[in-house]
């Protein structure tokens, strides 16, 4: 475990050349470096967006995971970017695959921007998205095997603290 509390860089080998990585000083503190290419290695936190949808009862949106990590349990729609993206079309994109939800980039208000530590990812740079309007039937899909609206007084017990932290955070900012 590192000095920051997140997982130590994960490679062994610089992914361009093949040698191993060695710790050195990159004038604020020790990173792997390749020897060969010359370069410096950085953990940087991994961008993920979350969506805070309600419905006309004002009830919040949750997903039930169908896959690992914490396959079972509830969360925020959301996911991970994909190169090219913005964090928008991320949110739109990953509501809809999870929710079958259709939300456009007008509809959607940033919550905002937080950085997380991670046991998996080292740490994640969430943004967040309150989506205002949507049309579709909610039905699940790709990652996803419920979703369901639930009264924020009665809301289940959520996979990720994040999540819990939006929730909450929104909850105080908009209700």
């Amino acid at each position: 475990m590192s000095s920051s509390g997140l997982l130590p860089f994960p490679w062994n080998f610089c992914p361009a050349c093949g040698q191993r990585l060695n710790e050195e000083n990159d004038g604020e503190k020790l990173r792997p470096f390749c020897n060969t290419c010359q370069k410096f290695y950085y953990h940087n936190p991994i961008p993920v967006t979350a969506c805070i949808v309600l419905n006309h009862n004002s009830e919040i949106l949750l997903t039930r995971r169908a896959v690992d990590p914490a396959k079972g349990e509830w969360c925020l729609p959301g996911g991970f970017m994909e190169l090219a993206e913005t964090p928008e079309e991320s949110a739109i994109r990953e509501l809809a695959e999870e929710t079958g939800l259709i939300a456009k980039e007008e509809d959607l208000k940033m919550l905002g921007v937080f950085s997380f530590s991670s046991k998996t990812k080292g740490g994640i740079l969430m943004i967040c998205y309150f989506v205002k309007k949507w049309d579709g039937i909610l039905s699940p899909g790709s990652d996803v095997s419920e979703a369901v609206f639930f009264p924020s007084y009665k809301l289940p017990h959520l996979a990720f603290p994040s999540h819990s932290f939006l929730i909450e955070l929104f909850l105080r900012k908009y209700k």
